[in-house]
């Protein structure tokens, strides 16, 4: 304890506080930036930090990757497009609460739900870490696969009462997702001869395409500014003040949504963006009016930002006991400690418990720190939301092109950009949810990797899955997932018929 209280005083002694701060504030506004994704932003200050005292350095890191993951939730719910991938499924109930004048309480849920996934995470990861990083080890391509194809059938869950639209929308998300090099052969395939396309559809471009590029054309023809956004910038408006009913009506989602993301987290390479739409489909499925969700639900917005925040802290369990990064930020980080003599793996909790410690409470004062910022920039970023539509569409173009141009640096993924908001135009008109598509297209190349490894693993004998235990359960909730989906949406068909 003595230990534990004395790198607590070291995270906030000195100009570590300062540092905290500038680069939380840097971090949401990266984050809220189309384009600009945390991996990129923590990449480029690691060669920053190498001057820099461990202490300064993983504070810069940690504040950039918590700070940054809730950013992406302010340009989704202002301006109906993704900062970061990991707020693909806040668009889905953040930007029509903007829409209706509450972007101010969708923001402020935003950033509740954020802290409080974060904190659960960094609580689980300080008092379990050990004994939770051997349940990554216990997931191999069995597992992954198994538990990807569950996560396929939750997303039936946000396909509304269609399921017959929700199919073809994860049919076009999978074969998009397809597109590129194949990731065993290296062959390439419906490339159609393009090189631009051998690595594939860009995240980003589809992303912005589907959400904003659609969103800004479709309100371009439109001849009148919606009343609606005008009155988002009335800060005395009562219905942009989020309060305790909010609050209380949300608790179930942050709290399954904080475990689902936790749980993400500590599985190597599936990612804050999975876990956000998980939580997502889950706090649907056990929501006292599901039906409210996909237009303007609190508890929507609360399960995405909780979930995707989650999986900050819990990436760190396999990379700290393991020697395993979690994703992109987290392998950048295990660099960052090694450059300054910590060598990460099981004997990190003995040879360097003070680093361990350090980096717990740095965790703990980013979220803190984020909050406070958060709450500060609020003013903010509700004066934003109330700019007129024929101001706000060019701006937002603006970000768009340059975002989708940034990423990759690639002219070819400002056609796709477009193409892709012609074809969210397109599936508004037909009713597909949009939502299916993304998720679909991001489980597309992990889930033929992992069963493409499980193939190879069974040597043409699938029944050795029966000796995955876990593989069986994700499968029988899969089947489950499916059943329950189809139940739903006949009834929903009866219902609408009566």
């Amino acid at each position: 304890m003595n230990l534990f209280l004395e790198q607590t005083w070291l995270a906030i002694g000195g100009f570590n506080l300062p540092i905290l701060f500038v680069a939380t504030v840097a971090g949401i506004a990266i984050g809220a930036t189309p384009g600009l994704t945390v991996n990129m932003a923590v990449a480029l200050a690691v060669p920053l930090t190498m001057s820099m005292s461990l202490t300064s350095a993983l504070t810069v890191i940690l504040a950039l990757y918590v700070s940054g993951i809730f950013g992406g939730s302010v340009s989704a719910i202002l301006i109906n497009t993704p900062g970061t991938p990991a707020a693909a499924a806040t668009v889905l109930d953040g930007y029509p609460l903007a829409r209706r004048g509450q972007a101010k309480k969708a923001l402020s849920m935003a950033l509740l739900a954020s802290v409080c996934g974060g904190l659960f995470s960094v609580f689980v990861l300080t008092f379990v870490a050990r004994q939770l990083a051997n349940v990554a080890l216990m997931f191999g391509p069995f597992e992954r696969a198994s538990l990807l194809v569950f996560a396929l059938t939750l997303i039936g869950s946000l396909s509304g009462a269609s399921l017959g639209r929700g199919l073809i929308g994860a049919g076009i998300g999978l074969f998009i997702g397809s597109v590129g090099s194949d990731p065993m052969t290296g062959a390439p395939r419906f490339t159609f001869g393009l090189i631009e396309l051998e690595d594939g559809f860009s995240f980003i471009a589809l992303l912005i395409g589907l959400f904003a590029i659609s969103e800004i054309l479709t309100l371009s023809r439109t001849p009148v500014i919606p009343q609606e956004r005008e009155s988002a910038g009335d800060e005395d408006s009562p219905q942009d003040k989020l309060t305790w009913p909010d609050i209380r009506g949300s608790r179930r989602a942050i709290t399954q949504s904080s475990l689902i993301g936790t749980f993400i987290g500590i599985l190597p390479g599936i990612g804050a963006t999975v876990a956000s739409f998980l939580g997502y489909a889950a706090a649907r499925r056990t929501s006292s009016d599901p039906d409210s969700f996909g237009s303007g639900a609190l508890e929507g917005v609360a399960a995405a930002e909780a979930a995707n925040n989650a999986v900050s802290g819990a990436a760190l369990i396999p990379l700290l006991a393991l020697s395993i990064p979690g994703d992109a930020v987290t392998a950048v980080l295990s660099g960052a400690l090694l450059m300054h003599g910590v060598q990460t793996g099981p004997f990190i909790f003995t040879q360097h418990l003070d680093s361990v410690y350090l980096l717990y409470n740095i965790l703990i004062l980013a979220n803190l720190a984020m909050a406070v910022s958060g709450f500060l920039m609020m003013g903010m970023f509700q004066r934003f939301s109330a700019i007129p539509a024929n101001l706000l569409l060019p701006m937002v173009l603006v970000l768009c092109v340059v975002g989708t141009f940034t990423y990759r640096g690639s002219i070819f993924d400002l056609y796709t950009m477009l193409a892709f908001g012609l074809m969210g135009i397109v599936m508004r008109k037909s009713s597909i949810p949009v939502a299916v598509v993304v998720i679909s297209f991001i489980l597309a190349r992990p889930l033929e990797e992992a069963l493409f490894q499980s193939a190879v693993s069974a040597q043409g004998d699938w029944s050795s899955i029966i000796a995955h235990p876990i593989a069986c359960v994700f499968l029988a909730l899969a089947v489950v997932s499916v059943v329950v989906t189809i139940v739903e949406s006949l009834c929903g068909k009866s219902a609408h018929t009566n």
